[in-house]
């Protein structure tokens, strides 16, 4: 069995938001590095003082719980929601 599956039920789409991220003056890679370590936080690119970012998370609340800790980091002054998708066929063969 697919290590996913068994750790999540079948019927549970995962979804996957992508949202630009606006940092402070000069704090963008710093920002970027910080994104990249969370889990399930993908850094796609840079432009300016603004990243690219993608969250995949289980729920619609992990992926909120998830970018809400963007604006507690050091350096993010916003967040901006550009997309949201809900794939149900996550993990499956």
């Amino acid at each position: 069995m697919d290590e996913t599956r068994a750790t999540r039920p079948d019927d549970e789409p995962v979804v996957i938001s992508s949202l630009v991220v606006e940092t402070a003056a000069g704090t963008a890679d710093a920002v970027a590095d910080a994104l990249a370590t969370l889990d399930g936080v993908e850094v796609h690119e840079r432009q300016g003082h603004k990243l690219v970012v993608t969250i995949e998370a289980p729920t619609v609340a992990a992926s909120h719980a998830r970018a809400s800790e963007f604006l507690q980091m050091a350096g993010v002054t916003g967040i901006n929601l550009v997309y949201c998708n809900f794939e149900d066929e996550y993990g499956r063969a």
